[in-house]
């Protein structure tokens, strides 16, 4: 229907041949169409969406395993920390003596 009122538009508005007019409206239309199927190519499927919730799962996995890493690595430089303090209190301790 819009094609028709598009063609009846550009053959009396516009002064055109007929086969201009219709020329010009299946070049509207095609611009109009391949537009719509780039849009359409942007859109997100099922699967894309399956695919992206997957990968975010993963990495929230690897941050669990990473922050579980830093905090043992936190824990294990405190002992060591503890244990330099200690034989240095320790050694002043016995060299005092």
């Amino acid at each position: 229907m819009n094609q028709i009122r598009l063609y009846d538009l550009f053959r009396k508005e516009l002064r055109l041949p007929d086969v201009k007019a219709a020329a010009f409206v299946k070049a509207v239309g095609d611009v109009v169409e391949s537009e719509a199927t780039g849009k359409n190519h942007l859109l997100a499927t099922k699967e894309d969406i399956h695919i992206l919730k997957r990968d975010i799962h993963s990495l929230d996995l690897k941050i669990e395993q990473s922050k579980t890493d830093i905090y043992k690595g936190m824990f294990l430089t405190g002992i060591l920390q503890l244990i330099a303090i200690l034989s240095g209190t320790l050694a002043i301790v016995k060299f005092i003596k």
